[in-house]
């Protein structure tokens, strides 16, 4: 019971602080800036943007220095690992989209260009930064701190997929796909010890199921400024249906045998803390 109300104060204390910040940042310096600069739409989401990452990751720095009294090492920037993770993302699922558009099950319909695609390419990014940060760099790692590394997998992996559940054109295998990516981006974290290196992956992994115009987790509308446009054919199970290719059961199996390999590796080297710190 102790444990368990360490872990709710630490989990609350991290989240608060980030909250406030973000908050305050959007609804009031935000507020400020449009107000006194003359910026465009899209100056202005610029800025909002580049803006809600520095002080999302500005809060997280504080709460662990301050807070938790430590270095906070997972944030330092190792640029090989985090080329590794950036590749890694595109071609792990890459795997999966490949072989729907080889088996026919995607059909690729024309090529519209990356004119309209880079905004959401930084919305892709900006929500990479903030799931990392939230899922992996406070949930999973308090959870490891409290419970140790394998109670933390299993349980924030949980709760990463049943959010994710609320998404548009989830189905049953939703639960399974998306609790296995949650576990393999916290595999990723206990590998590497950086969150740089997770949110790379997760971003690029994101990338390429944007770029290829097939459905983002459900996000539909996004399809409509994706450089590839794309269609799908098949029963939901093979192709993803709705919610894309992350729901193919092709997916699944390329996930699992990936979250099986880096989460041994891992342990073998000692990565794992057994006991709670």
């Amino acid at each position: 019971m102790k444990r368990l109300l360490h872990l709710t104060r630490d989990l609350a204390v991290s989240l608060l602080v980030i909250g406030a910040g973000v908050a305050a940042y959007r609804f009031g310096v935000m507020a400020l800036v449009e107000a006194v600069l003359p910026l465009t739409e899209t100056q202005v989401t610029v800025v909002r943007r580049i803006g809600v990452i520095a002080v999302l990751l500005l809060g997280y720095w504080l709460v662990a220095r301050f807070y938790e009294r430590r270095a906070v090492t997972e944030l330092g920037f190792k640029p090989l690992p985090i080329g590794l993770g950036a590749v890694a993302g595109a071609v792990l699922i890459g795997l999966t989209i490949a072989s729907l558009f080889a088996l026919g099950s995607y059909r690729l319909l024309a090529y519209r260009g990356f004119a309209a695609a880079w905004p959401i390419v930084a919305m892709i990014f900006l929500a990479a930064v903030l799931e990392e940060v939230v899922f992996r760099g406070v949930l999973f790692r308090l959870l490891e701190k409290h419970a140790g590394t394998v109670k933390a997998l299993a349980v924030q992996a949980v709760i990463f997929g049943g959010l994710h559940l609320f998404n548009e054109g989830t189905t049953a295998v939703t639960a399974v796909s998306v609790t296995l990516l949650g576990a393999f981006w916290a595999a990723i974290y206990v590998s590497t010890r950086n969150l740089w290196v997770v949110i790379a992956n997760h971003f690029t992994w994101n990338v390429a199921i944007f770029v290829s115009g097939v459905p983002l987790s459900g996000q539909e509308k996004w399809r409509a400024a994706a450089p590839f446009e794309s269609s799908a054919e098949g029963p939901a199970w093979l192709t993803g249906g709705g919610f894309g290719p992350e729901d193919s059961v092709l997916n699944v199996l390329v996930l699992a045998v990936a979250f099986g390999g880096l989460a041994y590796r891992a342990w073998r080297r000692g990565h794992f803390l057994s006991e709670p710190r």
